[in-house]
This record gives C-alpha cells, sequence and structure tokens, in this order.
C-alpha cells in the first residue's frame, strides 16, 4: 500500500503516460463536434488541443468529453507499478484521486455573500457631445471675416506705349555721321615711268 501523498502524485502521472502512448486526442463539444488533434491538456478552465497548424483553445464548459485515440504502447515499454492510462471516452470533468468526495461550491454560490456588483451612478451632465463642423461646404463662412484691399486713389494700372515707329526713322536726328574734310582724301595714282614728248 503506497503513502496517501505518493498516490496523488502517481495518478497524473498515469495519465501522461497514457496520453503519451496514444496518437491523439478529440474534443467532444457539447453540441455533437468532434475537434482532433495531437493532444490536449488542461489550463484551469480551459482545454488547449494541439493541432499540426497550431494549439486551439476551448473553454470547459463547451467540453463534453476528451478522447484518445490511436494505438497503446506494446507492454514491454509500460511503467511497472504505474497502472495504465485511459485508453477510451471519459469524463472531461474533474476527477477524484483519492479522499473522500468533494462537490466544489459553483461561482455562484461564492460570490452570493458579495451581492450585486457595483455600477457607475448616471452623471447629471449629459456627457454625450457630438460637435458639429463650424465649416458649410457649400456656404462661404469666411465671407466677412476675409481681408480685403483698399482701392487705391491713383490707377495703378500702367500700360506703356512703344516708342518707336516702325514706318519712320526715329532715329534720324540722333544718329551719327561723319563730318566733310575740308581736303580732298582721295587720290588717283599715275604711272610715273609713263613716257612724255621729248
Amino acid at each position: 500500500m503506497f503513502p496517501r501523498r505518493f498516490r496523488l502524485v502517481a495518478a497524473p502521472a498515469a495519465l501522461l503516460v497514457g496520453a503519451a502512448a496514444l496518437a491523439g486526442a478529440e474534443l467532444v463539444l457539447v453540441d455533437g463536434r468532434v475537434l482532433p488533434g495531437d493532444s490536449v491538456r488542461r489550463e484551469g478552465d480551459l482545454y488547449v488541443l494541439s493541432t499540426p497548424t497550431g494549439e486551439v483553445t476551448m473553454p470547459a464548459g463547451l467540453v463534453e468529453s476528451v478522447r484518445l485515440t490511436g494505438e497503446p504502447e506494446p507492454e514491454s515499454r509500460k511503467v511497472e507499478g504505474v497502472p495504465e492510462g485511459p485508453t477510451g471516452l471519459r469524463d472531461a470533468g474533474p476527477q477524484q484521486l483519492a479522499g473522500a468526495p468533494v462537490q466544489p461550491a459553483t461561482p455562484q454560490q461564492q460570490t452570493a455573500a458579495i451581492g450585486n456588483p457595483s455600477s457607475f451612478r448616471k452623471s447629471p451632465i449629459d456627457s454625450e457631445w457630438h460637435p458639429t463642423s463650424a465649416f458649410d461646404p457649400n456656404k462661404d463662412v469666411l465671407a466677412d471675416s476675409r481681408s480685403t484691399f483698399v482701392q487705391s486713389p491713383i490707377d495703378p494700372e500702367w500700360h506703356p506705349t512703344s516708342a518707336f515707329d516702325q514706318d519712320k526713322d526715329v532715329l534720324a536726328d540722333s544718329r551719327s555721321t561723319f563730318a566733310k574734310s575740308p581736303i580732298d582724301s582721295s587720290w588717283q595714282p599715275t604711272d610715273g615711268f609713263k613716257k612724255t614728248g621729248f
């Protein structure tokens, strides 16, 4: 007969050995659907199902049962002195490993002494404020405040005209010319070897 402390530790170890000896696991949901996977573990109120594409998390309230699939290992690989793990359909709820049966209190029973949950009092000021745009896309809202220039007393528009007439020599009076020389600058060369009448 093993001590009570050893029996509490050996039972979960037997579950792990039995699960490792199988090829896979399945989650049977309350609506009848079956989710296949490689392995499954319990984390609080959640079941974590390992699949080839990743892990699937399912609340325990939606799981009807956990099904282990596959063929068990040969007898030679079983651990001596440790009972064989589950190989078929089993309850997905908590299991009593040793001692007298314990019925845990439900969450409603545990929070019954606290009373109704806290709530915020309604504010006396309406906190819902929906701002509206001050700019109407169909109206010039800046027409009365837009800056403008004061009209000048002198007409600032100047349109220059050309001083050159294409049909008239406008530079005739100002064009530079050479003055006539007082000495005739022209020279006509003559033949110095020309025979004369001697």
